[in-house]
C-alpha cells in the first residue's frame, strides 16, 4: 500500500477514536427523543427487520413494498450480521431468483431472470460492468434488489434488474458495534462501526466504519487481504436543509485469485481435487477503490429537493498467466498453452442524480410526483502487455499444469493502451395516482442519451477515439397498477423496459437500433402476522428484442431480428411468523430460450447459467425459554445447468447445499456463534466454464467462529 493510501486509511480508522468522547458526552447531556423530532430522516436504517416495510430501489423516495408493482427483495443489516454476510456476492446468494457467477476471484457477476444485474448507489445509477471492484458489505446499511427492467431511472442497462446499495450514514444516537471472526483456511476478519451526534442538539452526526479481512481459500495459493474504511457526516444546515458527505476507501491485494479450474481438450472436467491450482504463484491483483459521495436535501413544505453525487476512482494493476482461450489441457501430457499479461490503469466513475418529489392534490385526492435528471460517466484507461502464447526457454508454449510457476512473467514494457469513455444522461418522471381508495396507478418515463467511445493506441495506427454504441432521445416507459384486496394484501400488474445500444451495422451502413428488454409482471404481496412477515408471489414474461441477427443476403452485416424470451414465476416469504423465529424462503422458476435466432439456436436455452428451478431457505430460532441459545439452518438448491460446457459431457447436475449455525447470546450486547457452510461437504460446481477456465468448484465444508458485540 502506498504512503498516501495508508494515511487515508489511518485517518478514516482514527476518526472513531477522536469522536468517541464527544459521542459519549452527547449521550449523557441531550435528550434523544427531542433530537429525533428535529431531524429529517433520509435513510431506511430504522427499518431493519427481516420484513422491512419500505424500499427505495423502485423510485426516488421510499415506498411501501406492497405498493411497488415489481418484485423487490431487501437484505437488511440485521440479516447481514446474523448470517455473517461479508460481500455483496454473499448477500445476493440469499436473494430470490439471483444466481452468483464467480468471475476473476474477487469480483463476481450476478444474474436474475436471464440477465446480469446492474448497480445503483443510494439510488444513483451506475454503468459499471463485470470485473470492476465493489466495496465490502461493512459500509452498507442494506441491499435492495429489483428484478426485471429498471430503465425508468437508469436509462440503458440490463433487463435483469438493479442492486441498490444503501450506505451507512451519520446517526442520531450513539451506537457502537464490532465483530471478530476466524475460520477455515486461515480466514480472519475484524470490523467495527461507531457513530452518533457530535453536538448537544444532534445537528451534526458522524459515523466511522472499518474492516480488515485476511484469508486463504480452499484452492491452493489463493490469498486475499482487504482493508475497508468508511466515514460519513450529516449536518442539519437549517431545520429544512440537510447536507451529507462520505469518504470510502478499500485496498485489496489478491494473490493467485481463484478463477476456477480448466477442462480437458476432450471437453471433460479435469476432475482434480478441489484444492488444485493450475495458476502460477506470482499471479497478483492489486486494487484500490476511493469513493467520495455527497448529498444535499432541501425540504420545501411536503416536497423534497435532492441532489446526490459520487466520484469513484479505482487504480488497479495485475500480472498473471492463464490458459489461452479456446484451448484446454491435453489429457495425455497434462500440459496447456498459457497466456501471460501485465496491466495497470484506472477505472473511474462520476455521477449526479437530482430530483424533486412530493405530493399534489387532484380531484380532491392526494397523489405523488417525482421528476429529475441524472448524468453519469464511466471511464477506463489501461496500459497492457501480453504474450499469446507465453513462451519458455527454449521457445515453446506448452507448460505442465502441475508446475505452472515456470510460466514466464510478461515483460514489463507495455505495448498498448486502451481507453473508454461512456456517458449517459436523462430526464425522468414518475407519478403515483390514487383515483379512488385502495387503488394506485404508477406510471413514468425517461428520455435518455447514451454515448460510448473507445481509444486503442500503440500498436494501433488510429490515435483518435472511435465512436461506439450510442443512442439519443431514447424513451423508456414504465407503468403499473396496485389494488388493495384487504388492508394488508395487494394485487398488482406492471410493464417496464430498458434499452442497450448496439454497434453491429446494417448493409446500408447504419447501426442497429438498441436492444429492448421488456417485461410484463403480475403478482400478489402481503403483510402477514401483524406486519411481521412479508410474502409475495409473481409471474413474469420478458423479451429482449432487436438482437443482432446475421444478414444472410449481405455477409458481414446484420439485421435486428433476434429475440430471446424469458418466463417464470416466484414466491418469497421473509420475516418473523412467531416469536424468536426469523426466516427467509423463496422459490423461482425461470425458462429462457432463443425465440428468433439462427437455426442452430432457435428454441434452445438462452441463458445457460440460470437454473430452471432455484430455492433458498434460511431459518433462525432463538426461543426465550433457552435463555440465550440460538440456532439456524439453511438450504440452497437448484436444478442442473450446462453453463459454458456441453450437455451430457461437462455440466452440473441438480444439487442442494445445507448450512447450520449454533450460538449463545451472553447479554443483549454480546453473542458468539459458529457457522458451518456446506455441512454435508457436497462436491459441486458453482459455475461451469469453458475448457480454459471458470470451472468453479463450490466451497467444501468450512467453519467460521464469530464474536459480535454492540452498544
Amino acid at each position: 500500500m502506498s504512503f498516501q493510501a495508508s494515511l487515508r486509511a489511518g485517518l478514516l480508522l482514527g476518526l472513531s477514536f477522536v469522536a468517541l468522547p464527544a459521542f459519549a458526552q452527547v449521550a449523557d447531556d441531550a435528550d434523544e427523543e427531542s433530537r429525533r423530532n428535529d431531524i429529517i430522516v433520509t435513510g431506511l436504517a430504522q427499518d431493519d427487520s427481516y420484513a422491512p416495510k419500505e424500499a427505495a430501489v423502485a423510485g426516488k423516495s421510499p415506498a411501501p413494498l406492497i405498493e411497488i408493482p415489481q418484485s423487490i427483495s431487501v437484505v437488511t443489516r440485521t440479516q447481514i450480521e446474523d448470517r455473517n454476510l461479508f460481500t455483496i456476492g454473499e448477500a445476493l446468494q440469499t436473494v430470490a431468483g439471483v444466481t452468483v457467477m464467480p468471475f476473476d476471484g474477487t469480483n463476481p457477476d450476478y444474474r436474475a431472470r436471464g440477465f446480469v444485474l446492474d448497480y445503483a448507489y443510494d439510488g444513483v445509477p451506475s454503468t459499471f460492468s463485470s470485473g470492476v471492484p465493489e466495496f465490502d458489505l461493512v459500509i452498507y446499511e442494506r441491499l435492495e434488489v429489483q428484478r426485471g427492467p429498471t430503465g425508468l431511472f437508469r436509462g440503458s442497462g440490463s433487463p435483469g434488474g438493479t442492486i441498490n446499495l444503501i450506505r451507512k450514514r451519520g446517526q442520531d444516537r450513539l451506537t457502537a458495534s464490532g465483530a471478530l471472526s476466524a475460520g477455515s483456511w486461515n480466514n480472519y476478519r475484524g470490523e467495527f462501526d461507531i457513530g452518533g451526534p457530535v453536538d448537544a442538539t444532534g445537528r451534526l452526526r458522524v459515523r466511522a466504519v472499518a474492516a480488515l479481512h485476511d484469508r486463504d481459500f480452499f484452492q491452493e495459493k489463493s490469498h486475499t487481504r482487504k482493508i475497508t474504511s468508511h466515514a460519513a457526516v450529516d449536518y442539519d444546515l437549517t431545520p429544512s436543509t440537510i447536507i451529507g458527505a462520505s469518504l470510502s476507501y478499500q485496498d485489496t491485494r489478491a494473490e493467485t485469485p481463484m478463477t476456477g479450474q480448466p477442462a480437458l481438450t476432450n471437453q471433460q472436467f479435469l476432475n482434480f481435487p478441489r484444492n488444485f491450482q493450475h495458476l502460477p504463484s506470482w499471479n497478483l491483483f492489486k486494487e484500490t477503490t476511493v469513493e467520495y459521495a455527497g448529498e444535499v436535501k432541501q425540504q420545501v413544505g411536503d416536497w423534497s429537493l435532492v441532489v446526490r453525487g459520487l466520484h469513484r476512482q479505482i487504480p488497479r494493476e495485475w500480472q498473471d498467466a492463464f490458459i489461452q482461450p479456446g484451448t484446454g489441457v491435453d489429457p495425455g501430457t497434462l500440459t496447456a498453452i498459457y497466456v501471460n499479461r501485465r496491466s495497470e490503469g484506472e477505472n473511474g466513475k462520476t455521477a449526479v442524480d437530482a430530483y424533486a418529489t412530493g405530493p399534489f392534490t387532484l380531484f380532491g385526492r392526494e397523489h405523488e410526483l417525482a421528476v429529475g435528471y441524472s448524468w453519469d460517466k464511466r471511464t477506463s484507461s489501461f496500459l497492457n502487455r501480453s504474450q499469446m502464447p507465453a513462451r519458455g526457454t527454449p521457445a515453446n508454449s506448452r507448460f505442465s499444469i502441475l508446475n505452472p510457476d515456470i510460466v514466464p512473467i510478461a515483460p514489463y514494457a507495455f505495448t498498448s493502451r486502451t481507453d473508454t469513455d461512456l456517458r449517459q444522461s436523462g430526464f425522468h418522471a414518475q407519478v403515483r395516482l390514487r383515483p379512488f381508495e385502495g387503488f394506485t396507478l404508477v406510471a413514468g418515463g425517461r428520455i435518455s442519451d447514451f454515448n460510448n467511445k473507445t481509444w486503442t493506441r500503440a500498436p494501433s495506427p488510429n490515435p483518435a477515439f472511435t465512436q461506439g454504441a450510442r443512442a439519443n432521445g431514447k424513451f423508456t416507459p414504465s407503468i403499473g397498477a396496485v389494488y388493495y384486496l384487504t388492508d394488508n394484501v395487494t394485487v398488482y400488474g406492471s410493464y417496464s423496459d430498458i434499452f442497450t445500444p448496439q454497434t453491429p451495422q446494417r448493409a446500408d451502413g447504419t447501426v442497429l437500433d438498441p436492444r429492448i428488454g421488456e417485461q410484463y409482471e403480475a403478482g400478489l404481496k402481503a403483510n402477514l402476522f401483524n406486519g411481521q412477515v412479508n410474502a409475495s408471489a409473481a409471474v413474469f414474461r420478458s423479451k429482449e428484442k432487436n438482437r443482432a441477427f446475421a444478414d444472410t443476403a449481405n455477409p458481414g452485416f446484420f439485421v435486428q431480428a433476434g429475440k430471446a424470451s424469458i418466463e417464470g414465476f416466484e414466491f418469497e416469504v421473509t420475516g418473523r411468523p412467531m416469536p424468536g423465529l426469523d426466516l427467509v424462503a423463496s422459490y423461482t422458476n425461470v425458462k429462457t430460450e432463443y425465440e428468433v435466432a439462427p437455426a442452430a439456436q432457435a428454441g434452445t436455452v438462452f441463458d445457460v447459467f440460470t437454473p430452471r428451478h432455484q430455492y433458498k431457505f434460511y431459518a433462525r430460532y432463538e426461543p426465550a425459554a433457552l435463555g440465550g441459545a440460538f440456532a439456524a439452518a439453511s438450504v440452497n438448491g437448484q436444478s442442473g445447468v450446462v453453463g459454458a460446457g456441453i450437455a451430457g459431457v461437462r455440466e452440473q447436475a441438480a444439487f442442494a447445499i445445507a448450512g447450520a449455525q449454533f450460538g449463545w447470546r451472553f447479554t443483549d450486547q454480546l453473542r458468539a456463534f459458529v457457522s458451518v457452510n456446506n455441512i454435508l461437504d457436497k462436491v459441486y460446481y458453482q459455475r461451469v466454464g469453458s475448457i480454459n477456465t471458470y470451472n468453479f468448484y463450490g466451497e467444501p465444508r468450512n467453519f467460521l467462529v464469530t464474536l459480535r458485540a454492540n452498544y
